[in-house]
């Protein structure tokens, strides 16, 4: 091999092939292989040098070209694979996500610590604070100072047990126990009363809603719940003397007459339990500019009539007021839990609809007292 170092580098392989010649015997045969790699670089070409030259290659007569080239790589020094750009480059997409987590970190790290400090000084200005409360002492007021709605604001359990058994009741003999002046009630309650059906044992939750109310000298609570079918139930409790009972006519929303016989314009309305809002409903009987208009739904808001007041009246001034802006807090109802005192109009209305003649209550106690 011979190397030419005046600016060239000169490569001659040889390879020795076994031949037959022509009287049988083996030759040795040259075959040469000259590649000239023109690596000559001038100083003023350093920078545009590009990483591959012309480089001609010669095939050999045997063997691809494809095992020359690489057997040509292993050659190269280090030196000489950088300048024929054959290096290895490591990709910089695993450096940019070492660099994305650093940073990552870095601002987890940030956050805990000011979240950390800030906590602290929360918790010494929280010590500082409780050191300056003092312990107050509460006086526990006995019942019998807070008069009758003190009284029954704990008879939550005593209202479970009464609603408890009037529940189980199949027959109206067998709730005489537990209603609120059962002997002037009781034989109400045999044409109306339907049992609840609940079945042997059952009471309400523990959890039952129980609030106590006081309207003037009316005290009166109101127990709610659920049966075991999930239906809603809202039971009214207060005293008979000293007694607990079970207010039977808030609680069914009794009536002397159904709203189906309302509706059709029958029945006795002498006593009737219901929900009153205004209304728009106005007829030439019954016209706008001599008669305010409400509508009166049942307990179980299922039916509704149409009822009148006239202008003006006693009656119609105490219905109104239960739908003024109240002077102190602004505030209104859209509707009310009323008892009224219904009759039949003039011969030119409507079967839905009733004159008011009183009304009995704001609320649907029994107005009769022991």
């Amino acid at each position: 091999m011979d190397v030419n170092l005046t600016g060239f580098k000169s490569i001659e392989t040889a390879r020795h092939a076994g031949a037959t010649n022509a009287t049988g015997d083996k030759a040795s045969s040259k075959a040469v292989v000259s590649v000239s790699i023109h690596g000559e670089r001038a100083v003023v070409e350093k920078e545009d040098f590009q990483a591959a030259l012309v480089m001609e290659i010669v095939k050999l007569d045997h063997g691809p070209a494809q095992s020359y080239q690489r057997s040509m790589k292993r050659r190269f020094t280090p030196g000489e694979r950088d300048d024929w750009g054959l290096v290895r480059h490591k990709g910089s997409a695993r450096w940019m996500l070492y660099v994305a987590l650093g940073v990552i970190c870095l601002i987890a790290l940030t956050i805990f610590l000011s979240q950390f400090a800030a906590k602290k000084s929360v918790r010494k200005s929280d010590q500082a604070g409780l050191n300056q409360i003092k312990p107050v002492d509460v006086k526990s007021v006995p019942a019998k100072e807070l008069g009758p709605l003190g009284k029954l604001v704990n008879r939550n359990k005593q209202a479970i047990q009464i609603y408890g058994q009037y529940a189980q009741a199949e027959k109206p003999e067998d709730i005489s126990k537990w209603i609120y002046l059962s002997n002037r009630n009781l034989p109400l309650a045999k044409d109306t009363w339907n049992p609840v059906g609940v079945g042997s044992g059952w009471k309400p939750s523990d959890t039952a809603v129980w609030k106590a109310y006081q309207n003037g000298k009316l005290v009166f609570a109101e127990l709610r719940g659920v049966h075991q079918d999930f239906s809603k139930f809202l039971a009214v409790f207060r005293y008979e003397h000293t007694e607990l009972k079970m207010d039977w006519k808030a609680t069914t929303g009794y009536g002397t007459a159904g709203f189906d016989e309302l509706k059709t314009g029958q029945g006795d309305g002498r006593e009737i339990r219901g929900w009153i809002a205004r209304s728009d409903f106005f007829t030439q009987t019954l016209s706008d500019d001599r008669y305010h208009s409400f509508i009166l739904r049942s307990p179980d808001n299922e039916a509704s009539i149409w009822v009148y007041t006239e202008i003006g009246s006693e009656v119609d001034k105490g219905i109104m007021a239960l739908f003024a802006t109240s002077r102190i807090t602004g505030e209104y109802q859209t509707e009310a839990k009323v008892i009224l005192n219904l009759e039949r109009g003039e011969q030119g209305i409507l079967p839905v609809q009733w004159m008011i003649r009183n009304l009995i209550a704001a609320n649907w106690l029994d107005q009769a007292t022991p």
